[in-house]
């Protein structure tokens, strides 16, 4: 009986540990503290704020994303390697099941793709994954209940445009420069 339990134990321990593929959370953790990234968490409280000048509609999306995890990966002309392996290492990521692909846009060295886990019309978790072969990659795990994706990108095209000030973001721009 106990070489039973024994071999049970074993082999659970041994499938368990077959399974080496990393989620995004465990690469943002795995990196946060890394000096080669830059890393920016942000809270809900920080993107609703008291911003006035929110639309009934920006104020309700903004109401359903709980936080912001942020990555981002400057490229440098001494970590031209490690930036090719690290963006490899999250397009590898990103191709799991797990990850739904909402759009993809971009052109030239710039390209950026949008990913989301739950439902398509009740998102749980939005991923935009953007790139410059010049100035580096980035990405951002937006987590929420029930997200409404049309609404979240019409909310990035207002803060692209510059319509929209949210104050938790305004020191993002900087982000890849030097």
């Amino acid at each position: 009986m106990k070489k039973a339990v024994l071999i049970l134990v074993l082999l659970s321990l041994g499938l368990v540990s077959c399974e080496n593929e990393t989620s995004l959370q465990e690469f943002y953790v795995e990196n946060q503290n890394d000096k080669q990234y830059l890393a920016f968490d942000i809270p809900a409280s920080l993107l609703t704020g008291e911003n006035s000048r929110l639309t009934p509609e920006q104020r309700t999306t903004l109401e359903t994303i709980r936080k912001v995890n942020i990555l981002g990966f400057p490229k440098k002309a001494d970590n031209e390697a490690a930036f090719e392996q690290e963006q490899e290492k999250l397009s590898n990521i990103l191709k799991s099941d797990k990850y739904n692909l909402l759009m993809k846009y971009g052109g030239g060295n710039r390209k950026a793709e949008l990913y989301y886990m739950g439902e398509e019309d009740a998102i749980d978790e939005l991923i935009v994954f953007g790139s410059d072969e010049e100035k580096g990659f980035g990405i951002a795990r937006v987590t929420g209940d029930d997200m409404n994706p049309e609404a979240i990108i019409r909310l990035f095209k207002s803060m692209e445009k510059g319509e929209l000030d949210i104050q938790g973001l305004q020191n993002l721009n900087t982000m890849f420069k030097d």
